[in-house]
């Protein structure tokens, strides 16, 4: 369970581009009175979140018995194997939830607002320790009761995060979300209409180069430092 967990914190760690590269873009976008410019920056690096934990997910399904080989699990015997499988597998699962939640993170904090994720961070570990009690302590379930509670848990922290940036959720702070305040500026004129809701959601169109290039090569940059 150690090695397999040691794998993918490895593995989402080398994705954390996808909340320090958004964060400033999202944010010049603002401070410019692009704000349509920064609901697409955000909808891409969401997209862009999805797409990648899919794409880890595979990979970690595919290559899983060669992956826990080179972690050591193979001396470890039978029993430690299965276990660090079994958790590789359900947590694996997970990682389109937690690259969401590191790009939802990120153009939360372009908007200033650093409240709703810390909010749904502290409810989504409250859930994970509830289900740990039950499946672990409760179910004899071992590393797979943890795997399942985590994984959870992460789901339920990034669909609350997507419902907040899509409108359809409060948010902590009200830029964002359901709840959502109209900005005025110094004549006290409104920024938008006041029946207009800010919405950011995935973008299901393939952009083209120009519009995502500015996120690609933060990304990359960031990516490579991590890795």
């Amino acid at each position: 369970g150690g090695s397999a967990a040691a794998l993918l914190t490895f593995s989402f760690y080398l994705f954390n581009f996808l909340c320090t590269a958004t964060t400033p873009l999202v944010a010049s976008r603002r401070a410019s009175g692009d704000e349509n410019g920064a609901l697409v920056v955000g909808g891409q690096a969401l997209s862009l979140s999805l797409v990648l934990g899919s794409t880890l997910t595979c990979g970690l399904l595919l290559f899983s018995s060669q992956l826990l080989g080179v972690m050591g699990t193979g001396v470890t015997g039978a029993e430690a194997d299965g276990f660090a499988r079994s958790f590789l597998t359900i947590r694996s699962l997970a990682a389109p939830a937690v690259l969401a939640i590191s790009a939802s993170t990120g153009v939360l904090r372009g908007y200033l607002d650093t409240k709703t994720p810390l909010v749904i961070l502290v409810i989504a570990n409250i859930v994970n320790l509830a289900l740990d009690v039950v499946l672990v302590l409760g179910g004899g379930m071992g590393p797979t009761g943890a795997a399942i509670a985590t994984t959870t848990a992460e789901w339920i922290c990034a669909i609350a995060l997507l419902g907040v940036l899509a409108g359809k959720l409060p948010s902590a702070a009200g830029e964002l979300g359901s709840n959502q305040r109209v900005r005025t500026s110094p004549d006290n004129s409104s920024s938008r209409n006041e029946n207009e809701t800010l919405s950011i959601v995935p973008s299901l169109s393939v952009p083209s180069w120009d519009s995502v290039e500015p996120l690609i090569i933060a990304s990359s940059s960031v990516f490579l430092r991590s890795v």
